[in-house]
Order: structure tokens, then sequence, then C-alpha cells
């Protein structure tokens, strides 16, 4: 698959979700259209049948600046008034000189760890490069909860890190290197 999008030059995802009774992808978008043509539609599925994901993103530029962001999902049936990681600078995002991360998972976990906050903090205090510093805070820093992240160092190194079954991921450099991953 990644030689299919290296050639390509592109990558896509398909988080389409089958009804009951469509035996194709032609009969599921039929259906579809037939039962919404009003809403919202994303390559001619209405939009609520992909699955709500967070997506992360972790840059560094020519001169080693960093930068992350984190759109997130939500979560299915939250407690109203409820704040997940992602806006928490420090939980969910955080990017410094040392760093920039994105994490996704179960938000309450992230947050009490400040798990993005974390890994900066682990480089800077502890001298470690970027992919211990992320092992360390993803192994020993989450009390509990399944999470994961997304690292960029300002020298350009790339992390990862997850303690759970899989992470949607993807890694594309200046020089063309492009990367996906899901399992370990």
């Amino acid at each position: 698959m990644l030689k299919l999008a290296k050639e390509a030059n592109s990558i896509l995802f398909d988080y389409r979700i089958p009804l009951a009774g469509a035996d194709t992808c032609s009969a599921l978008a039929a259906a579809s259209e037939n039962r919404n043509n009003n809403g919202m539609v994303m390559n001619g599925l209405p939009i609520s049948i992909y699955a709500p994901e967070t997506v992360g993103c972790a840059v560094v530029d020519s001169n080693g600046f960093t930068a992350a962001a984190t759109s997130t999902g939500g979560l299915m049936n939250k407690m109203t008034g409820r704040i997940g990681d992602s806006p928490l600078i420090g939980a969910g995002t955080y990017a410094c000189g040392h760093c920039a991360v994105s994490c996704t998972g179960e938000g309450e976990a992230i947050i009490r760890s400040t798990l993005a906050r974390d890994v900066a903090a682990v480089m800077e205090y502890k001298g470690l490069p970027l992919q211990e510093a992320v092992d360390f805070c993803v192994k020993e820093r989450l009390d509990e909860g399944f999470a994961g992240l997304i690292a960029v160092s300002g020298t350009g190194e790339v992390a990862y890190g997850f303690n759970c079954t899989g992470m949607f991921r993807g890694c594309a450099t200046q020089d063309g290197f492009m990367e996906v991953g899901i399992w370990e």
C-alpha cells in the first residue's frame, strides 16, 4: 500500500461504515442517496457514516521551529460541559523549542498526565532523544487509559508511541519520504 501511495503521490483512507444489507460501495452509495438527499456528502456518501477521529499534526520548519495542532472527533455520550484534551495546551497538544506533540486517545488520561508537555519535559530535563522520551511518557506517565501520540523534534526526528492496539499515523518529509502505519 505504501508503494502505491508513493507512486500516486497521495494517501487516501476509506473509513466508510457499511450499512446493513449493502453488499458493495455502489449499493451503499445508492441507498444513502435515497435516504438523505439534503445532507452533507463526501465521496458520494452522507458525512454521518464516516467515523469521527482525531486528526493531529506535528511539524518542524527548516529553522527548527516546531508547531502542533490537534482536532478531535469528540466522545460519544460525553458528560455535558466536558472539555477534552485536544484544546488543552500541554495535555493533547504542545510545541516548544524541543519538539511538537499531538495526542489522541482517552482524554481524561491524557489530561491527568499532561502527556504532550511531558514529552518535551523529559527531553529537556532528562536529556533523552525524542523516541525515548515518547516511549517513557507513554509507558510510565500514563496512569491508565489508552492513548497515543505523534511528535517531531526541532532537529527533524519523528517519533510516535501508543499503548493501544493501533493508531493511524503518517509521516512525510521535504525530501519526498512518506510512510503510513496503523499497527506497531
